[in-house]
């Protein structure tokens, strides 16, 4: 595909297209990529050409006491668009660190490609927050509704002190199973399925990371409560209950992931933040 590539190009006297910006610019294969882990600016030379797109927004944070986990940002999946020469601004949405917060929008061009901030969880007895993926319920309380792409709801809570789980890119946050039990988060995205290229040996910006978009955990806040867990690169959810030790809820550690639900008020113990997106610029090399 390569070669065929670039025979067509030489036949059609079209130039590779030319660009600068990122935080890390590689070649793998038939393709260029411009990992962006920060705001900057995609800036095109001469007549420019087709690119693809990928963005995922900032991951939601996990609520406090009996809480729901964060729900993962919104993935847009290589949105193909023909690039004039010229300055496109890349915006990162921000993951989520307050409690119960949603997490920023991801965008390309303003519009031509906007990725929605995960749903915080819920907090105690609230419903977890609308967003890409919705936020886990608190304590008896609903979790949130998703919108756009590669998103899902979040779990809900149960009246015996338990979280549901943060939506995540290919599933559902899960109902906390029981008062004593923190939901899990829904799964994330894998890497590989969106680009075979996209691995932690090619690319120093994904270092540890195998999934994406995934929902953080529940927590527990009742007898011997254990958290729920997160979607792989999620936060887990905490656990407390009175005369327990107390479980810390997690962070999140990749791309768009949603934080751990904290059990228990404490400012020692926070819920667990989202992580920020990304925004992935790949065309032919």
């Amino acid at each position: 595909m390569f070669a065929f590539t670039k025979l067509m190009q030489a036949m059609s006297g079209i130039a590779p297209i030319s660009a600068t910006g990122g935080n890390e610019i590689k070649t793998v294969g038939a393709y260029k990529y411009h990992i962006f882990t920060s705001n900057g600016n995609f800036v095109v030379s001469g007549a420019g050409g087709d690119i693809a797109i990928t963005s995922i927004g900032g991951g939601g944070s996990g609520g406090e006491n009996a809480a729901g986990g964060g729900g993962a940002g919104e993935l847009d999946i290589w949105t193909t668009y023909t690039a004039a020469g010229g300055t496109y601004a890349v915006v990162i949405g921000a993951g989520a660190t307050a409690s119960s917060s949603t997490g920023g929008t991801s965008t390309f061009n303003s519009s031509t490609v906007s990725s929605l901030g995960g749903g915080g969880g819920g907090n105690s007895s609230t419903a977890g927050k609308n967003g890409g993926s919705g936020g886990g319920g608190g304590n008896n309380a609903n979790g949130g509704t998703a919108s756009g792409s590669n998103t899902n709801a979040g779990g809900n809570g149960v009246n015996s002190f338990a979280g549901g789980g943060g939506g995540g890119a290919t599933a559902v946050g899960q109902t906390a199973p029981s008062g004593a039990q923190g939901g899990s988060g829904g799964q994330g995205y894998l890497l590989t399925s969106i680009d075979s290229n996209l691995t932690s040996g090619n690319f120093t910006s994904l270092s540890g990371m195998t999934r994406v978009a995934s929902g953080g955990g529940g927590a527990a806040n009742n007898g011997s409560g254990v958290g729920g867990t997160g979607g792989t690169g999620a936060g887990n959810g905490g656990a407390a209950s009175s005369g327990s030790p107390i479980t810390q809820a997690t962070s999140a550690t990749s791309y768009g992931s949603g934080g751990g639900g904290a059990g228990f008020v404490d400012p020692a113990t926070p819920a667990g933040t989202g992580y920020n997106g990304v925004v992935i610029v790949r065309y032919a090399a």
